[in-house]
């Protein structure tokens, strides 16, 4: 009898769980749909979104110190 009643508390708990895991992933699904669709739905692409973000310039230089040496 116990065993039986642990057996339905954890299947309970299970669909509880799974539940609320399916709400949360319906809620992201839907949270990026709605950017996703305007994006799509735009004219197009313009010059500067087309190449994507600014280029980045090469890597920055280190300042370097000169000691004169007298």
């Amino acid at each position: 009898m116990a065993d039986r009643r642990r057996t339905n508390r954890i299947e309970r708990a299970t669909r509880e769980s799974q539940s609320i895991i399916a709400g949360k992933r319906r809620a992201r699904e839907a949270k990026t749909a709605r950017p996703r669709t305007q994006r799509l739905s735009s004219d197009g692409p313009t010059p500067a979104q087309s190449a994507g973000s600014k280029p980045r310039n090469a890597a920055p230089k280190s300042s370097q110190k000169i000691i004169d040496a007298d």
